[in-house]
């Protein structure tokens, strides 16, 4: 019989007995195939363990002296202090430039007590810069043990000192924790009160008392006490003040009351609350 012959031999993994016929350009087609997948595989393997190599290699090199952290520059840290900075980051040891993670630096320079804001940037391949945003005081409030706590307007207490800065002191009910922590919110209305001096009184308010109620006055100096109340409609009731002083001069011991800011009243203090005579 002329043509080609037809292969009976069974594809591996099969009876031979029971296997079909298969013509030899099948077979050696599926042949080719098989090898094909096979190289491509191969390949692939290749290709994974090339890069696989290059990717350690590349952390082998980013971890080398040649990249490590060589030059810090710290901007804005007035009060901080660089060093006090560069310790909270954890950059004194001079890490791996790969292993300091800008986010992760800025958050730890953030816990420090004047710290507002921190922005970390690398600039490879062995520089770091940390611009630094301080909080700014609005006065201090008496310490139990002695010395005054610097605070913020949030409540923050940014510091100890011996003796008490310019600007207000305050006084409240509450008791200043160290550096970092925050006043009880009966601090709330003196706070609110602090920040919102406009220039023509900051520089002349002494001392901003808060009540237990929240009732708040300002002591101006020479005998010369404010009396706001609470804290509602406090810009209007801080112009009235504004507007009685820069009025005419206001002699003590005097009372100037806006906690009715449209009907700002000027009165002499009250008398000194006299003690009850002892019973016999």
């Amino acid at each position: 019989m002329q043509g080609e012959a037809v292969s009976r031999e069974a594809p591996p993994g099969t009876d031979s007995e029971d296997a079909p016929e298969v013509h030899p350009r099948v077979w050696q087609r599926r042949v080719a195939v098989l090898r094909d997948q096979g190289r491509r595989r191969l390949r692939w393997v290749v290709v994974g363990v090339a890069v696989l190599v290059v990717l350690c290699v590349g952390l082998v090199v980013l971890h080398t002296p040649l990249l490590a952290l060589r030059h810090t520059t710290v901007r804005g840290a007035d009060h901080t202090g660089a060093e006090a900075v560069l310790a909270a980051a954890g950059l004194l040891e001079h890490p791996p430039l790969i292993d300091v993670d800008p986010k992760s630096v800025a958050t730890r320079v953030q816990a420090l007590p004047w710290v507002a804001h921190a922005l970390v940037v690398r600039h490879w391949p062995d520089q770091v810069t940390i611009t630094v945003t301080e909080r700014v005081p609005v006065g201090s409030i008496s310490r139990p043990a002695g010395g005054v706590a610097v605070v913020d307007a949030s409540g923050r207490v940014l510091a100890w000192r011996s003796e008490a800065p310019a600007g207000p002191v305050l006084v409240a009910p509450v008791v200043p924790g160290r550096p970092g922590t925050i006043l009880a919110g009966a601090a709330r209305p003196a706070l609110m009160v602090a920040a919102a001096l406009p220039p023509a009184l900051a520089g002349r308010v002494l001392q901003v008392a808060a009540g237990p109620a929240g009732v708040v006055t300002l002591n101006l100096g020479g005998g010369v006490t404010a009396l706001l109340g609470r804290t509602d409609a406090l810009r209007a009731k801080l112009v009235a003040l504004a507007s009685v002083l820069a009025g005419a001069p206001v002699s003590g011991p005097a009372v100037i009351d806006v906690t009715v800011p449209g009907e700002p009243t000027v009165g002499p203090a009250p008398p000194a609350a006299r003690p009850e005579p002892r019973a016999r």
